[in-house]
């Protein structure tokens, strides 16, 4: 590698880092525009784009990412052609299934039928297909810097949409819907002008690639089921919300979601990163275990740090948010191990991905996935979004220890596991007490205590591998 992990990493995160601080603007601004109910409404809205999103893409994506360093460099064009013929015939089955049943599902997801709702979703789910492929053909050629402005146009843009769309129709839900869509599009012009060697139409004229479509379709078929099951899993505690609850806690949850913005930061930044740096390391130098090892150490250190000074500060951003989200901040201490243990998992799973085992991934979701079902239906109807939050926590708990239980089966790694599990505890304690104790200044002299644990149960290895970081993370 020709740059250092830690320089890849920046150029690859700096974007998000700076789009935290636009998104808590943005979420600011969100708060006092709009009210929980309406902020619910459009939390429905992007669950449907999730859904869309996987059953458009098709797994394809996931196939476009592990073959894109196997094939010939001047034929990776002809491979995002190739990978895309799937998704333009499942989005074409997607939009007539949409618009059929456009009552029945814009009734569930906003209170209402609504034709010209159904007529956005069509166009989210066409924008963001788009989008994603735009954005992969950056993030596999390993541009950080222009991942990263990508990163901060779709904050700006989106700000600067909701305040005008604000300014023209008022206080409605619709502009945040709006304000999503169209920052799509523009992103994916950005995305493609940049990215033109491999969007070149020329580029379907090649049909000597190296990977022939059935493999494409049967390497990311099993992502289908698995993203699905996945998507269900994450996304359950909203269903729940709006089935047994009110769109009022609904938006308040999906303000307490926001709330976690920093983790989830961290999340997205990682796994942007480190998913294309992984399978160029284990293609060069599949027996360097130690390098994904010592990698586990300082994610996982990093995310339980971030965890516990998220919780601390959780009335600073409340306070931030306005009056009428307040309840947002019981409901947050829980939501941090979404993409705390989501992103240390993603170190300790790459041996499902290296070997290709993928229908794991379908196993691992369901039983995470059923764990959150249980567990929301038990807790939801009495503790509301503050059980769904509970419930998603345990959840994710059982998803990071499949996975890792799992991958080690074909690649033995030596993992912190009990560093890990160690901190789970400790911070679920934490999270725990930070729920129930409403003094602002308790709660950071008692999120003392977790970091001190933190520091002293990480200390040596830390110490070793900054000893030998040159080694370990490249010159």
């Amino acid at each position: 590698m020709n740059d250092s992990l830690i320089k890849k990493f920046l150029k690859f995160s700096y974007g998000s880092w700076i789009g935290l601080f636009l998104g808590l603007a943005s979420t600011m601004l969100i708060t006092r525009l709009l009210p929980p109910d309406a902020l619910g409404k459009a939390s429905m809205f992007d669950l449907f784009l999730q859904i869309g999103m996987i059953l458009t893409i098709f797994g394809t994506d996931q196939s476009f990412v592990r073959f894109f360093y196997e094939e010939n460099e001047s034929k990776r064009g002809a491979l995002l052609y190739n990978v895309l013929k799937i998704p333009m015939v499942t989005t074409m089955i997607m939009l007539v299934f949409l618009f059929i049943f456009y009552q029945q599902i814009t009734e569930f997801l906003i209170g209402q039928s609504n034709f010209y709702i159904a007529l956005w979703l069509a166009l989210g789910i066409i924008g963001q297909l788009l989008y994603r492929y735009s954005q992969l053909v950056v993030r596999m050629q390993q541009k950080g810097n222009l991942y990263s402005l990508l990163q901060i146009f779709l904050k700006v843009f989106n700000i600067s949409f909701i305040l005008i769309f604000f300014y023209l129709i008022g206080s409605k839900y619709e502009i945040l819907i709006w304000s999503k869509v169209v920052t799509f599009f523009l992103l994916t012009i950005i995305a493609m002008y940049f990215g033109k060697n491999y969007w070149n139409i020329r580029n379907l004229r090649i049909n000597d690639t190296r990977h022939t479509q059935g493999e494409i379709f049967k390497y990311g078929a099993p992502y289908v089921i698995t993203l699905f099951i996945t998507w269900l899993f994450e996304s359950f505690d909203k269903i729940a919300l709006r089935q047994w609850s009110t769109f009022d806690e609904l938006g308040e949850y999906s303000a307490a979601m926001r709330l976690v913005a920093l983790v989830v930061v961290l999340r997205t930044s990682f796994s942007t990163f480190w998913t294309p740096v992984a399978y160029e390391r284990f293609e060069k130098s599949p027996e360097d275990k130690e390098f994904f090892g010592n990698i586990s150490v300082v994610v996982s250190f990093a995310m339980f740090l971030v965890a516990i000074l998220s919780i601390a500060g959780r009335d600073v951003i409340v306070f931030l948010l306005g009056k009428d989200y307040i309840v947002a901040g019981n409901i947050m201490p829980f939501l941090v191990f979404m993409p705390v243990l989501y992103t240390i998992s993603h170190t300790t799973v790459m041996g499902i991905n290296f070997y290709k085992k993928t229908k794991y991934h379908i196993y691992i979701a369901v039983l995470s996935c059923l764990l959150n079902i249980i567990g929301n239906w038990l807790l939801v109807p009495q503790y509301g979004a503050l059980g769904a939050s509970i419930s998603t926590a345990f959840s994710f708990v059982l998803f990071f220890t499949l996975r890792t239980q799992i991958s080690l089966k074909f690649y033995k790694v030596n993992y912190p596991l009990a560093k890990i599990y160690t901190m789970i505890i400790i911070v679920m304690v934490y999270a725990m007490f930070a729920v129930f104790n409403t003094n602002f200044w308790l709660n950071i002299v008692i999120g003392v205590i977790p970091t001190v644990f933190l520091i002293t149960i990480y200390y040596r290895s830390l110490i070793r591998i900054f000893k030998n970081r040159k080694e370990i993370f490249g010159d």
